[in-house]
């Protein structure tokens, strides 16, 4: 759960962010500022934790027993609060997120929403836990859902944003470039100046866009890398990092492409 969340935040941090009214709508920053806030508040019900579990095999009496355990149910509940709201901040960012299918979309919404349920049900239990070891089942029980099935969503949802920003990236190089081959046909038609070379320009970044795709497809292929396998661990991180990588090897494609059609635009240009 730690790398997860280190791994959210550090996503997250790349965004703008700022200050918002009481009154503002729920949004993606309104979402963020309320992980940051419950992580917090997790941080400081940790500490208290530990220091009432210390006491508590130090002392080993009744009351430092319950507060011991009375530490540890609000400990667990304010982690429970952090899983949710960190979801819903990944499940706003895909919200407001450009590019991304509605299918797409309602199929993760649909998944994040079933985990925000389970852990929200999870907290209202943790309260009728009997006795310590109760509250340790109900722990280990969060933490096998988290690793078996929460992660996988969250990272799927994280990885799939770029994707959405990508796509429309592509398409604009695509309608641009449409532009400039019927300029360069207009040209060749008027015989206003020689085509030869600004056409195999214009194929050159055909040839860069279609390598953009080309590693996308590769990038999406890695998507169900993140689905655990029956008796294995999943290396979330790994595989997202994977991802981003041909994601960036997709980018850089249409970054050359975006440079070469400035190319031919100032050689039209000079006619």
């Amino acid at each position: 759960m730690r790398k997860l969340a280190l791994l959210i935040i550090v996503v997250l941090l790349l965004l703008p962010k700022g200050i918002y009214a009481q009154d503002e709508p729920f949004d993606f920053e309104r979402a963020y500022q309320d992980y940051v806030f419950t992580l917090d508040v997790y941080n400081g019900s940790h500490s208290e934790y530990l220091l009432a579990r210390a006491q508590y095999k130090q002392a080993g009496t009744l009351v430092s027993q319950t507060k011991a355990q009375e530490a540890t149910t609000k400990m667990l509940e304010a982690r429970d609060d952090v899983v949710i709201t960190y979801l819903t901040a990944i499940r706003m960012n895909l919200l407001e997120a450009e590019g991304v299918s509605e299918t797409t979309k309602n199929s993760l919404f649909s998944r994040l929403d079933a985990e925000i349920a389970w852990f929200r049900d999870h907290k209202s239990r943790l309260a009728s836990a009997g006795t310590l070891e109760d509250l340790k089942d109900d722990s280990t029980e969060a933490a096998d859902r988290f690793n078996e099935l929460t992660q996988t969503v969250a990272y799927e949802t994280l990885a799939t944003v770029p994707f959405g920003k990508l796509s429309l990236m592509r398409s604009r190089s695509s309608i641009i470039l449409g532009d400039i081959e019927n300029k360069i046909s207009e040209i060749r038609v008027n015989n206003d100046k020689d085509t030869a070379i600004i056409e195999r320009w214009a194929q050159e970044i055909e040839n860069k866009i279609t390598r953009s795709l080309d590693k996308e497809i590769e990038a999406q292929a890695l998507i169900p890398g993140f689905t655990a396998t029956s008796g294995g661990r999943t290396d979330y991180s790994k595989n997202f990092n994977a991802i981003i990588f041909k994601l960036d090897e997709s980018r850089q494609f249409l970054r050359d492409a975006t440079e070469f059609m400035r190319e031919i635009v100032r050689e039209v240009t000079t006619i």
